[in-house]
């Protein structure tokens, strides 16, 4: 057993108490323990939370559409992936829960659902998984592979550990050039890192395209024009109210929607809204159609209402957070702004710059005059930079899908090595 196998193992039963408090679904799979009526034999494909399983979801379904008759395992850590997966992906998956990475766990996992691959999405990278892999001669992919310059820091300061990690994956498959050159930075060998695209735009392009509003269009009749702030976190709201009470000097009839990242802050931001004078404030929740400023209290809303919108402000960028998905505004055609802070983001933020969609704002005054600059310009047409941006992107489920095949029939270089 590793060094990292004991500590493991030492850290797992030290902590069972707490793990079993901390879990309350599941807590037999997580110690290894599946259904015997469980596929042997089964593409493993692990994705953490929602995000992950979003991402997921379109490489689930490339894989059912090359390959039907492949069964696949799903596992997540969190209930709410479950319940994602559920909704998303149906009987194309089954679904566990992961194990716990220690030795003894994982051998008796291992040993219960004898996979034939095991897929990784994103960057949910456990060691000791990948070493009793290989030691049963288990290929593993990483799909939609990212590494964030804080993680990147961070593994970087223990490279010599990490990178015999990493070398347990068979293929590296990732977003970005520079997520590439970051694995390969950390041991990666170059060959067996590939740059495929981000799943989460295939899954985007399919969310638009189902997208039913969810009886928004009934919300929002009457409410042109419409201006959005999403996801925003606490000391970004009183910015965009500064930038709203601004704009209504120009444009009286503007209405304001804000979706703050957790909805239970909407109570306190109805007050602020409603102290600052900026005419009829309402939740969501209790809206009665008359309303000026509109708070959204509830989750899960915010995808749809991008159609509606005329611009938006994506927050998690004027306070340091990272920023949040801009790809989703992007995806609608929807110019947007956001803070200096999009560290998590920063890819796709530049590539968005020089189509026109994003721009980046640092105080009230600028966002006062971004959307100045879209509602005074109504015949601006982003839609064909979109549309280039978008096409160029998309694919990365089905490119990495055939990676991984072409490695698992032995067509691929990589396999060679």
């Amino acid at each position: 057993m590793s060094f990292y196998g004991c500590v493991a193992e030492l850290l797992f039963f030290a902590a069972r108490p707490f793990l079993n408090r901390k879990y309350d679904e599941g807590n037999e799979q997580r110690y290894g323990r599946y259904p015997d009526d469980l596929p042997k034999g089964a593409l493993w494909i692990h994705a953490v939370s929602v995000g992950e399983v979003q991402s997921a979801y379109p490489f689930v379904r490339e894989i059912k559409r090359q390959n039907p008759d492949t069964p696949v395992l799903l596992s997540t850590i969190t209930k709410t992936g479950r319940a994602m997966a559920e909704r998303l992906m149906g009987t194309l998956v089954q679904h566990i829960y992961y194990p716990w990475d220690s030795p003894s766990v994982l051998k008796r996992a291992l040993t219960a659902l004898r996979p034939a691959a095991y897929i990784t999405i994103e960057t949910e990278i456990w060691p000791e998984m990948l070493f009793q892999l290989r030691k049963r001669r288990i290929p593993a992919f990483l799909v939609n592979g990212r590494l964030s310059e804080s993680s990147f820091q961070k593994y970087r300061r223990l490279r010599f550990f990490w990178k015999r990690v990493i070398r347990r994956y068979s293929l590296i498959m990732t977003r970005s050039e520079r997520d590439r050159q970051r694995f390969i930075a950390l041991g990666a060998e170059p060959e067996r890192v590939k740059t495929t695209g981000d799943c989460k735009v295939d899954a985007l392009i399919d969310r638009k395209n189902s997208a039913d509003g969810a009886g928004l269009g009934e919300i929002f009749a009457g409410k042109e024009p419409l201006i959005l702030a999403g996801s925003t976190h606490e000391g970004e709201e009183e910015v965009v109210f500064d930038a709203y009470a601004e704009l209504l000097k120009v444009y009286p009839g503007l209405k304001l929607v804000v979706v703050p990242r957790h909805p239970e802050r909407g109570r306190g931001l109805l007050d602020e809204a409603s102290a600052r004078k900026l005419g009829q404030v309402e939740l969501m929740s209790e809206a009665r159609g008359d309303w000026n400023v509109l708070i959204v209290d509830r989750i899960g809303v915010l995808f749809p209402m991008y159609r509606y919108v005329k611009a938006a402000f994506l927050g998690g960028s004027l306070v340091p957070k990272g920023g949040q998905n801009i790809m989703e505004p992007a995806i609608w055609g929807i110019p947007f702004c956001q803070g200096p802070d999009y560290r998590d983001f920063s890819d796709a933020t530049e590539a968005l710059k020089k189509t026109g969609l994003c721009t980046i704002v640092c105080d009230a005054r600028e966002m006062r005059d971004f959307f100045d600059g879209v509602l005074s310009n109504g015949n601006s047409d982003f839609g064909r930079e979109r549309q280039e941006f978008f096409a160029a992107l998309s694919g990365a489920s089905r490119r990495s899908w055939d990676l991984i095949n072409d490695f698992r029939s032995g067509n691929s270089p990589e396999k060679r090595l």
